[in-house]
């Protein structure tokens, strides 16, 4: 990958002056993680709606996802941050555009890997977008002088069912291609969970159990007996290699039939039929 430096546009904050937590009305709790708390606010001067994202506690490592979203800032794919503040205790919260029901390529061309790719962190609106948020563990991958010089991060943060076999090795760490082959995996397991409607592996493994599926046991496929397309079943055998210099990167994956052949507003329109049915 060829280096260079990062883009580091402003946030813009929802008010114009310093965002503080008063400045908004609690609407109701979207979701609770072991990291932080996702509430939909309403900002009292303007009647404007979010999703504001409050750590758990004031964790210096938790600065990190503040740091990658001004590195995707910008970015129709990525869920906006809209400003920064301090909780009572000084845990840090983002004020989030609220996806009301989040792309990977952007994020790896802005210098980022995600590091927990997985279906929950993609996220629906009502106007049939997906965009990706939720980047508790993510990465920026260049720093140094200038911010280009290519960074080693670590690779044992996230959600272990999502991992690459290389993630299991104790003290995992990867310089950019590593890390953003680590998000190939999980993005290649999320399409499968996506296609077969359930888990890629059975529920309740235990940590031994789960690394053994991963890392030793057969290829994890596209089942034979699924009614799948070709081109679905050679998407996800190019995400699930083992050998993280085999598999496909993102802007290959951008290329592949399973998606240039794809009509993007008809996808768009049947991703909005399916939200109206569920709401």
């Amino acid at each position: 990958m060829m280096m260079r430096k990062l883009p580091t546009p402003p946030l813009p904050p929802p008010p114009e002056e310093e965002t503080l937590l008063s400045d908004f009305d609690w609407i109701g709790d979207l979701g609770v993680g072991s990291f932080a708390r996702v509430s939909k606010v309403r900002h009292r001067r303007t009647g404007a709606v979010f999703a504001l994202k409050m750590s758990n506690d004031a964790d210096p490592r938790r600065e990190e996802e503040a740091k990658v979203l001004r590195c995707a800032a910008g970015s129709p794919h990525v869920v906006a941050c809209h400003g920064l503040l301090r909780g009572p205790g000084g845990e840090p919260g983002c004020v989030l555009e609220l996806m009301d029901v989040g792309s990977l390529g952007d994020l790896h061309s802005r210098g980022v890997a995600h590091l927990d790719v997985k279906p929950d962190n993609f996220l629906a609106s009502s106007r049939g977008e997906i965009k990706i948020g939720d980047f508790n563990t993510s990465r920026i991958l260049y720093g140094g002088a200038g911010g280009e010089l290519p960074l080693v991060v670590p690779l044992t943060t996230g959600t272990r069912c999502y991992f690459s076999p290389e993630r299991f090795t104790p003290g995992a760490r990867a310089g950019p291609h590593g890390a953003m082959a680590a998000d190939v995996w999980s993005l290649g397991v999320t399409v499968l969970e996506l296609f077969l409607g359930r888990f890629a592996f059975a529920r309740g493994l235990s940590a031994a159990a789960l690394e053994l599926a991963i890392c030793h046991s057969g290829p994890l496929r596209v089942p034979e007996e699924a009614e799948a397309s070709a081109e679905l079943r050679e998407f996800v055998a190019a995400c699930l290699q083992r050998e993280p210099a085999r598999r496909a990167t993102v802007t290959q994956l951008l290329k592949h039939p399973f998606l240039t052949r794809r009509d993007i507003q008809v996808s768009r329109r049947a991703l909005r039929e399916i939200i109206v049915d569920s709401l």
